[in-house]
Parts: C-alpha cells; sequence; structure tokens
C-alpha cells in the first residue's frame, strides 16, 4: 500500500505541477509578495503536492496557512487565497503531515532514574530538560515535534514527567504543560534486585497500592475542603501535592507494563479502583491476550518499541499493533522509548507496524491524532485543522515510506528543521 501510495502521490503532484500556470490565474489564488521587505512575520503559506490532516480526506495540490503559530486555514490550492505577505514554501511533490506526537521520551533532559527507595512520586523531570540538545535535534529532523518526557521505569513510581515540543531555546518555550503525566513502571523493569520489598510482583503491586491510596486520600482532603472552604486548610505535603491533579484528571499516568499478568494487573488497580485516566505503554509480549478486556474498558495503549510477538505453537511472527487492533483496541498509538529506538524512527515504528499487518491509516494516527487525544492535547496537536499549533512536517514522499525525507519541520509556526541548512547537522 505504502508504495502504491507513493506512485498515487507522484501522479498526483505531477498534475498539480502541469496545472500551476491556470492556478495562477483562477479566482482564490494569489500570489504572496516576492519582496522580503513584504513579508509579515510570523504569516507563511506552504503548499505541496498532497496535504494529510490526519483528520479529513488527503488533500491534492494544498495549502496551509500558518499565522502567528497557529494553523489558519487548510484546504485545496483552488480555494485557499494565499495573502499578500505571507511567506511561500512550494513544495510540488512534497507530502505534508502534522508533527509526530511520541508519548515515550527519555531524551529531553538527563537523569532518568533515582532508585533508592522503590517509589520516587515527589521526583519531577522539568528541571532535567536541556533545551536543543542532539537527541531533540535529531527528532525534529525525524518528524517528530512532540514528546512527552517521562522518568525511567527503575522503580514503581518515578516521578511527574513534562509534555514538550521538540523546539525551543528555553524549558519555558518548550514546556507545553507540567505535569505531562505520572510515571509508573508497574511490572518489567522496577524490580527490586537487593532483596527488600518489590523484589517480587505481588511486593511491586503493594507499594503501588500502598502510595496511591494514600495519595487519594491526600488529594480528597484538599478537594473537599476547596469546595467547602471552612475551617484550616490541610497541611500541604510536597510528597503528594502533584496527585491532587492527577486524580482531578488534568493528565494520565503512564504505566510501564508487559506481559498479560502485568496489562490486567494495571487495569485492576490503576484504572478499577483508582478510577484513574491511565495509558499503557510497552504492551508487548502476550500482552495482547488481554487486548480484548483493555479495549472493552476504553482503555489507552501505546505500543512499542517491540512490535512483533513470535508465537511457538504456530511458528508464526505477529505484529503486536495489529493484534491489538483485531481484538478491538481503537485507543491505539506507537512508540519508540527513544532512546531504546531514536525518536526520529517513529515513523519505521509506524512503518513496520503496516508490515506486519495494522492499517495504514490506523499506523498514520497512531502517531499523530491518537497519541495526542490519548495525553488530553487533542484540540491542540496531531492533526492540521485551524486553530491548532502549527507543528507542520514536509516530507519529499509519503509519510509512512522509510525512504521519504524529511525536508521541512516547522513548531509552533517557526521553522526548526531544513533539510537544506540543517542537514549538516546531524
Amino acid at each position: 500500500m505504502i508504495l502504491v501510495s507513493r506512485f498515487a502521490g507522484f501522479v498526483a503532484a505531477a498534475l498539480a505541477l502541469t496545472a500551476l500556470g491556470a492556478l495562477a490565474l483562477q479566482p482564490g489564488f494569489a500570489r504572496p509578495a516576492e519582496d522580503a521587505d513584504a513579508l509579515i512575520p510570523g504569516r507563511m503559506a506552504i503548499r505541496a503536492g498532497r496535504v494529510i490532516p490526519v483528520v479529513g480526506a488527503p488533500i491534492d495540490d494544498g495549502v496551509v496557512l500558518i499565522r502567528d503559530g497557529k494553523i489558519e486555514a487548510v484546504g485545496p490550492a483552488s480555494k485557499i487565497s494565499i495573502p499578500q505577505g505571507y511567506e511561500l514554501r512550494h513544495y510540488p511533490r512534497g507530502f505534508v503531515t502534522p508533527g509526530w506526537v511520541e508519548l515515550h521520551a527519555h531524551v529531553a533532559g538527563t537523569d532518568l532514574n533515582d532508585m533508592v527507595y522503590p517509589t520516587n512520586p515527589e521526583l519531577r523531570n522539568l528541571d532535567n530538560i536541556v533545551p536543543d540538545n542532539r537527541q531533540l535535534r535529531a527528532a525534529r529532523a525525524g518528524g517528530v515535534t512532540t514528546m512527552l518526557f517521562i522518568p525511567g521505569s527503575g522503580t514503581n513510581i518515578s516521578g511527574f514527567g513534562t509534555l514538550v515540543k521538540t523546539a525551543g531555546a528555553t524549558v519555558e518555550e518548550m514546556t507545553i504543560r507540567f505535569p505531562g503525566a505520572m510515571k509508573v513502571a508497574q511490572l518489567g523493569n522496577p524490580e527490586r534486585r537487593v532483596g527488600d520489598v518489590g523484589a517480587t510482583t505481588m511486593g511491586m503491586n503493594h507499594l503501588i497500592r500502598a502510595r496511591m491510596q494514600e495519595a487519594k486520600r491526600y488529594a480528597a482532603t484538599w478537594q473537599r475542603w476547596e469546595q467547602e472552604q471552612t475551617g484550616e486548610p490541610p497541611q500541604r505535603d510536597e510528597r503528594l501535592e502533584n496527585f491532587r491533579g492527577l486524580f482531578a484528571h488534568e493528565f494520565p499516568v503512564i504505566v510501564h507494563t508487559v506481559w498479560v499478568n502485568g496489562i490486567e494487573a494495571t487495569k485492576r488497580l490503576l484504572h478499577d479502583e483508582l478510577g484513574l485516566d491511565v495509558i499503557l505503554t510497552h504492551a508487548t509480549f502476550d500482552a495482547y491476550k488481554a487486548a480484548d478486556v483493555i479495549a472493552e474498558a476504553g482503555m489507552a495503549v501505546n505500543i512499542g518499541p517491540r512490535l512483533i510477538h513470535y508465537e511457538p505453537e504456530s511458528r508464526r511472527v505477529l505484529g503486536i499493533p495489529q493484534l491489538w487492533k483485531a481484538a478491538g483496541c481503537d485507543n491505539l498509538s506507537l512508540c519508540t522509548d527513544c532512546p531504546v529506538i531514536p525518536a526520529e524512527e517513529l515513523t519505521t515504528q509506524a512503518s513496520m507496524a503496516v508490515r506486519f499487518g495494522l492499517d495504514e491509516t490506523v499506523a498514520l494516527e497512531a502517531i499523530s491524532i491518537v497519541p495526542a487525544r490519548q495525553v488530553g492535547m487533542g484540540d491542540r496537536l496531531g492533526s492540521l485543522e485551524p486553530g491548532k499549533d502549527a507543528d507542520i512536517v514536509v516530507r519529499d514522499g509519503p509519510p509512512l515510506d522509510i525512504r521519504s525525507a524529511v525536508l521541512l519541520t516547522i513548531v509552533n509556526g517557526k521553522n526548526v528543521y531544513d533539510v537544506k541548512i540543517d542537514r549538516r547537522l546531524f
């Protein structure tokens, strides 16, 4: 399907080139100002052979207008007028998509694990962000414009992560939301190997449950006081303060968990008992055997970096994302767990998911609009729609063809990667 898409796209682009002269004379098409002094800062138009909004049908010979960091308009060149003063970037054979959204990332900063205690809910990584580091530049070169930067999985509760853009000169400029999510590692990494509590799955689940129940009581106490406003306020506990937003559903908990028993334990503990918004991340090995239960609960699933499962009984190699999809899971995204797999290879993850059976449209959504919605940012990120952040990527071929190169990446309406200028950095 990818190769067919490439051919069809080139045909569409060729037709667009043929019609270019005629379009210039049609109503609705206006040439932008050619004088650099006449260009208006913050205004840009991208025209390309195919624009893929993700939400909505692809547009041949499409135009995206950018105004002050937001998408102003999206549509065919025959209907979208490019105002005077807009910088025009024209890619007759290019493919335009929203920037990718990566929900399992460790490359926006340093010091991912503090492993003295088995639970560290008081920790946060906001202060560890290193703007414009090499791995963020590589991510932009691969079309990734948003990351959920989370602590590692060395402990059962490792702290609070930060939702960031991959571009920005300062932490404040990069940050979309803090907390972006709380990080829990329920199984498959945080087992304590020094002989204390948490060496077994029973011990780990006890630690998570005990700390989360304590935090829920703390959040409920503050909520009651804020509603009633009577008496002295509760005593503030900095170890538990960020849990107030978690239990108020201002952001989700993202849970490192694997295997069928781990998946079901996470659902039982964090979703059913505590009522939290949960993103299951990894969800690999035989975890798909609980996919129908997870799908019925409507829980979010973020699969990767492992994408295949070998079934000894049948001697088959199965595509994990497709197994989840076939079980009814529509709330499905993909990840790299960067730097386990480099962030710039999120496109490759989606391509491989297609290779092992996932529908191409589903795979495209799984690295754009679905992860944006999973982290509560579907109104700002993940698709090309008016009013959303102008996070836009131009490629020289279909977006899920791993041979396609990124030509231009825009974050918040600003050029942050141009292959003609920045490729030497990598």
